[in-house]
């Protein structure tokens, strides 16, 4: 008997035995690619070569897979050598994007979904094995190490949500994208990066599923009626039976025109003006919802796609006047539905009372539908870079969306305020969209350990500070009694937050951040960073000058703003409101202080 345990004992010490990838700057490994490797596949083979260079020196040869098989391969997707091994894994309930990552022998595998699986699992890798961090798409963590040796692997991974859209100007980089697992089609990753979820058309269509211009004249019963009378330059009458046939028409030529694209917007016009005719106002009051005549339009235009085309998906809005769920239609299993989400900034859904309608909402929709997608905002649309302390908010945000049957999330930042060699031009984006990427690939990820990972990574030094400023932040909005919008009706709205003690306290923090910074790259990253301070400063001084200041004060007021403006300018700022150029911003409130008080 003891002999037997014995045998044991040292068959399992033999089967979990270290793998020595890389010896002192050389490899006895070989990378092993099918011959009808992906375009993703063989890019992912690729970078595995090229970061394990970077690390280690070692040159890995790349073979396609044969009859011969190398002594130490590292499989790259299932290739033939691969399926001849009894310890190939089932990759068939990976989906596109899973992967499994494992050691076996003197092998090493690396396979998933050929769409993006496999290129996944490279870069999970690389940062779990390696180390290597991909921070922004201009700051990367490259380790250095002659050795390289792996502790028995067996991993099998997939992602907690289908569809991953982080939208930030630094996000749209496609290497960024991929490293960091981000599927949206914001970015712009091509074939060779596994390509995107592609929409074909991405919101608010009704305008031109049924052009106004080609049908209102002889048809004005096809749009909205409101106060008797139908309107252009609003909604649709989503009722007539003519409007569905029309849009379905117009859907079925889109998907023919570009047969790539996998979702299909079918979304209300940007505004509340939605048909008041007896019909639409019939079954709106059915399914106790506004949403109720938009789900059976879109259920309509979903049956017909679903029977050309069953890969694609029919999206909708649930936005503004829409946002209640109807009682009684459940949208087609094609259908997605994306919950724009308003509601405080500040705060984990879950917990603050200010949020309570919408987490009604939301669970609402999860109980008629499988496939709800939210479009939530991470930044101040009328202020980018104002100071928004929402780290524990997005960490606590996602794993509630994975609970409450939440299948994708589309996360709309600071995406025109400009993208310059410190970083995009909102307050903290490149933080929040590396935390936002890895929540949404793994939801139970320690948000912490990735914010603390971020802000060495970035601001080396620094990062101790900046930390403490965050959480500065942080701690002044945690009693509830703070509220944040992604839209502020002016810089008063800030005030409850950035108090005067907080202002000093942070002054300081940046001022020992600055200190310490490591070089000249990382000083500029923390000068950028500490913007958002400075925005306060300035639109307090605009504010109050505008209302009461002397012409003197006024003057100097302008002077301050436009330096300030052209520093902004310089570090790549293009914006600091939505919608309007930055420098539209400062003839705007150079007009405001050129009146008199």
């Amino acid at each position: 008997m003891r002999f037997a345990s014995l045998v044991v004992s040292l068959l399992c010490s033999a089967a979990i035995a270290d793998t020595v990838l890389v010896r002192d700057g050389k490899s006895d490994f070989t990378v092993v690619l099918s011959e009808s490797a992906s375009p993703s596949e063989a890019h992912a083979a690729q970078e595995l070569r090229a970061f394990v260079r970077q690390v280690s020196g070692a040159d890995l040869p790349q073979v396609i897979a044969g009859a011969k098989l190398p002594a130490h391969a590292i499989f790259i997707g299932d290739t033939e050598a691969l399926r001849g091994q009894k310890a190939r894994p089932n990759l068939s309930a990976l989906g596109d994007e899973g992967f499994v990552i494992r050691t076996f022998g003197p092998h090493l595998v690396i396979a998933g979904g050929r769409l993006r699986g496999t290129m996944y699992g490279v870069y999970t890798f690389l940062e779990e094995q390696l180390g290597c961090r991909w921070y922004t798409s201009f700051v990367s963590r490259i380790p250095r190490t002659p050795t390289i040796v792996l502790k028995p692997l067996n991993a099998s991974r997939r992602p907690d949500f289908e569809y991953r859209c982080v939208q930030f100007p630094d996000t749209w980089d496609a290497d960024w994208a991929a490293r960091n697992k981000i599927n949206g089609p914001s970015s712009a990753a091509d074939k060779a990066r596994g390509g995107k979820i592609e929409y074909g058309r991405f919101a608010h269509t009704f305008a031109e599923l049924v052009p106004e211009g080609a049908y209102f004249k002889d048809h004005p019963e096809y749009f909205s009626l409101i106060d008797g009378k139908r309107v252009g330059g609003a909604q649709l009458c989503l009722s007539n039976p003519d409007v569905v046939r029309i849009a379905t028409a117009t859907v079925m030529r889109w998907i023919k025109e570009n047969p790539t694209a996998k979702i299909w917007s079918v979304s209300q016009n940007d505004n509340e003006s939605y048909c008041h005719c007896p019909k639409c106002a019939a079954i709106a009051a059915e399914e106790g919802s506004q949403a109720g005549p938009v789900i059976r339009f879109v259920n309509a235009i979903a049956d017909e796609v679903a029977k050309v085309r069953p890969d694609v998906l029919i999206d909708t809005l649930a936005y503004n006047y829409t946002q209640e769920p109807p009682k009684l239609t459940k949208p087609r299993p094609n259908v997605r539905v994306r919950l724009c989400v308003f509601d405080c900034v500040y705060h984990p859904y879950e917990t603050c009372p200010a949020n309570a309608p919408f987490m009604n909402r939301l669970r609402g929709w999860g109980k008629i539908m499988d496939g709800v997608y939210i479009w939530q905002y991470t930044t101040v649309f009328t202020d980018y870079l104002l100071p928004l302390p929402e780290i524990a908010k997005l960490s606590a945000d996602i794993p509630m969306y994975k609970r409450t049957g939440v299948t994708g999330v589309f996360s709309l930042g600071s995406h025109t305020s400009g993208n310059g060699p410190a970083g995009s031009g909102g307050f903290m984006d490149g933080l929040k969209a590396y935390m936002l990427a890895k929540l949404l690939w793994d939801c139970h990820a320690d948000s912490a350990a990735i914010v603390r990972d971020y802000l060495d990574g970035y601001f080396g030094k620094a990062g101790k500070p900046i930390g403490e400023y965050l959480y500065l932040l942080e701690q002044r909005v945690k009693p509830l009694t703070i509220h944040g919008w992604c839209a502020t009706r002016s810089i008063d709205d800030v005030a409850p937050l950035m108090t005067p003690q907080i202002m000093a306290r942070s002054e300081e923090l940046f001022d020992q951040a600055e200190r310490v910074a490591d070089n000249r790259d990382v000083l500029a990253r923390v000068k950028h960073a500490r913007f958002s301070l400075e925005y306060v400063k300035i639109m307090r001084r605009v504010k109050s000058a505008g209302e009461s200041g002397t012409l003197e004060e006024r003057a100097a007021t302008l002077a301050a703003l436009k330096d300030f403006a052209t520093r902004c300018s310089a570090d790549g700022i293009a914006q600091w409101k939505e919608g309007e150029p930055l420098n539209a911003t400062v003839d705007r409130l150079a007009a405001g202080l050129a009146k008199k008080g």
